[in-house]
């Protein structure tokens, strides 16, 4: 095994952390299924959960639900999807650049400080019964008649902390980006001249751009533009919720001390709209911009053939930008208090918008695959194709949900939740999670993965399970069973029976793929990378050799 370098490590312990943090979100989910499947079917871990939590209160089955389901999409989306991204773009972005990382002690911070956040909202809802659900609806998160006060202060606190390390994430990956160090040194006008192809567009027209310094015509990778693009949507996303945050973290320290604020101060719809529109650019910048970029960066990677319509791509990438500010409407078309006008226009025809930027993005990453046939399907090709299939699934049931008359029988029901949100995290973000790590795990070791055929069966296992669960869901919430509530008289007990064996398919793949990982590695580097830098007693190679 080769010799792991200082960075190369902090990246494989942002995946294991990722990964481990996808197995507490499946294994939530999962008991979140079985509960609507038998609604007493958690009472003995609910009683010995109950031993553990603070107080004597003994809370019902229906309050350890909503919790679970709070604490559920934060440790999927910023614990498994934020921790991966993280680790693999402080390896590539300098990597494609060919500069260090701008502030190395950030890497550190920004590993603790989002395993610490993550942690703190899953126990707040988990042990400290918080159950205000994903979304945080406007009034219902300061409602402490029902959401417990102490577990809303430290989910806030939990939820703070996240969101400013995003912050500190992406103001490290720019200042890597615009940084003096390395060959490419560039301001942040230059960069972004560059980024949108202006530099190569006035070449064609016979003119030459002067402020196009230690920069080709061609501009930047496609990949660093994705990234630079997808890191305005997350800072914008964390900018709004560790304000709504904050503010409702205010509202519960004055509960606290016994000085209740009134809520009605806050006016609901408004509060709805800049929520959502924060929100809403986890899915712009990170599950579709940064997925975009993978693809750009793996498919020339792979087939060994210059991206199709590399130049084009681009400047989509970065006009899209526009899209993305304007689509959050498609959350609050079953709202009766938002305006229809908005509703029209930004939830249906501007959301429209971003499925021709991500068809435009998937016919791209096609179109350079075919052009290098015959092309090895190699472990991290099979799961970007996957991946592919995946965006499609969870995109078409999304153009679906954002016409405004069909929203009126999809809205809040299982079928947004499965067919499209899973399908889109599972199926499509997932999969390209692990065409990365399948990427990089020969990159930065120098091994293969020991058994080629277990690939194969993580694959197909994944797909098949994620995609049974979702379909299943999908077809039980448009025979009207809701999302964010819980069923206590067997209803749809065979949907979610078959969702349960979907989900069950999907986890045998996932563990498929650790024996695979660790078998790979070996468990005594996988275990040497949580040693702190400076304390290891053998280094990783002397680790592999005594293997």
């Amino acid at each position: 095994m080769t010799k792991l370098g200082t960075m190369e490590k902090w990246t494989l312990r942002f995946a294991v952390v990722a990964l481990l943090f996808l197995a507490l979100s499946g294994f939530e989910g999962m008991l979140m299924r079985t509960q609507l499947y038998d609604v007493d079917s958690l009472h003995g871990m609910e009683a010995f959960l109950n031993n553990l939590r603070p107080g004597d209160i003994e809370p019902t089955t229906a309050e350890l639900y909503y919790a679970m389901l709070t604490a559920h999409p934060v440790v999927g989306i910023y614990g498994f999807v934020y921790m991966a991204v993280f680790g693999a773009f402080y390896f590539l972005v300098p990597y494609l650049i060919n500069k260090p990382v701008k502030h190395p002690k950030l890497v550190v911070t920004n590993f603790w400080l989002q395993i610490i956040g993550v942690m703190v909202c899953w126990a707040s809802g988990f042990f400290g019964l918080f159950n205000a659900m994903y979304t945080l609806y406007w009034p219902l998160p300061v409602a402490f008649d029902r959401v417990p006060v102490l577990g809303s202060i430290f989910f806030m606190l939990g939820a703070a902390a996240i969101m400013v390390n995003i912050l500190l994430f992406s103001y490290n990956i720019f200042k890597t980006v615009l940084s003096k160090n390395g060959e490419g040194s560039y301001t942040l006008g230059q960069f972004l001249r560059a980024a949108f192809g202006i530099p190569r567009l006035m070449k064609l027209f016979g003119k030459e751009d002067k402020t196009a310094v230690n920069l080709d015509y061609n501009g930047l990778p496609p990949f660093i533009v994705a990234v630079a693009r997808g890191s305005i949507d997350t800072v914008i996303n964390a900018i709004v919720l560790l304000s709504a945050g904050v503010l409702i973290l205010i509202y519960g320290l004055f509960a606290l001390f016994g000085n209740p604020l009134n809520p009605l101060a806050v006016d609901a719809l408004i509060y709805k709209n800049i929520y959502w529109w924060g929100l809403d650019m986890v899915a712009d910048g990170n599950a579709l911009i940064y997925t975009a970029g993978v693809w750009y960066l793996l498919v020339p990677l792979l087939t060994g053939r210059k991206l199709f319509g590399a130049n084009v791509v681009k400047t989509v990438i970065m006009v899209v930008l526009l899209v993305s500010m304007g689509v959050w409407s498609h959350h609050l078309l079953g709202d009766t208090s938002q305006p229809m006008w908005m509703k029209i226009l930004s939830g249906q025809f501007i959301t429209w918008g971003e499925y021709f930027t991500m068809g435009l993005t998937i016919f791209v990453s096609l179109m350079t695959i075919w052009k290098a046939r015959p092309v090895k399907m190699s472990p991290p090709m099979k799961f970007v194709l996957g991946s592919m299939f995946g965006f499609v699934m969870g995109g078409l049931s999304g153009l679906i949900q954002a016409n405004v008359g069909l929203n009126m029988v999809f809205h809040n029901t299982q079928w947004i939740v499965a067919l499209h949100a899973h399908t889109f995290l599972l199926s499509g973000v997932g999969t390209m999670l692990f065409s990365v790590i399948y990427t990089l795990v020969p990159m930065l070791t120098g091994l293969e993965f020991k058994y080629k055929k277990l690939v194969d069966w993580h694959l197909w296992l994944w797909l098949i399970g994620n995609v049974t669960m979702a379909y299943a869901m999908g077809m039980a919430g448009s025979n009207g069973m809701l999302r964010r509530t819980l069923y206590t008289g067997g209803e749809f007990t065979t949907n979610t029976l078959v969702a349960i064996i979907g989900g069950s398919i999907a986890a045998i793949g996932f563990l498929i793929f650790l024996v695979n990982l660790v078998s790979t590695i070996g468990m005594r580097n996988v275990l040497a990378l949580v040693i702190p830098e400076g304390r290891e007693k053998k280094p990783v190679q002397a680790a592999a050799e005594a293997e």
